[in-house]
C-alpha cells in the first residue's frame, strides 16, 4: 500500500505503472487494477509480484516501484457517477490492503 493519499478530480483518470529499474529485477506493480478512477480518493494498494529469480526487499519512503500517469477527460464525470459518488466504492479512504467496506445497499452473507 502506497504511503501517499491521492484524490483524482472528476476530469482526470490515472493509470498506474511500474517502473524500469524494477522491472529488471522481475517485479512487476499492478496485476489485474492499474487505472485509478475518476473521484477516487485514498491510498493505493499496489499487486505486487515478484516474477525474478532474486529476494527484493522494498524501503518504504525510499523506494519508488511505481508512477502514475495521468489523463484528462474530455469533459469532468458528473459526482453521480465518479467513484466517491457510487455505491461500489467499498474500497476509498482504505487504511489497510485487505480492509472493504460493505457497499451501500448489500447486507452480509
Amino acid at each position: 500500500m502506497t504511503h501517499e493519499t491521492i484524490t483524482v478530480p472528476t476530469n482526470l483518470i490515472a493509470l498506474i505503472e511500474g517502473r524500469s529499474t524494477y522491472a529488471r529485477l522481475g517485479l512487476s506493480m499492478h496485476q489485474t487494477a492499474p487505472w485509478i478512477q475518476p473521484g477516487w480518493c485514498g491510498r493505493i494498494v499496489l499487486e505486487i509480484k515478484n516474477h525474478g529469480p532474486a529476494r527484493v526487499e522494498l524501503t518504504p519512503l525510499l523506494d519508488h516501484p511505481c508512477q502514475l500517469t495521468f489523463f484528462q477527460l474530455t469533459s469532468a464525470l458528473p459526482d453521480a457517477l465518479a467513484y466517491g459518488g457510487k455505491a461500489g466504492n467499498s474500497y476509498a479512504n482504505q487504511k489497510h490492503p485487505l480492509e472493504r467496506r460493505q457497499p451501500r445497499g448489500q447486507r452480509p452473507e
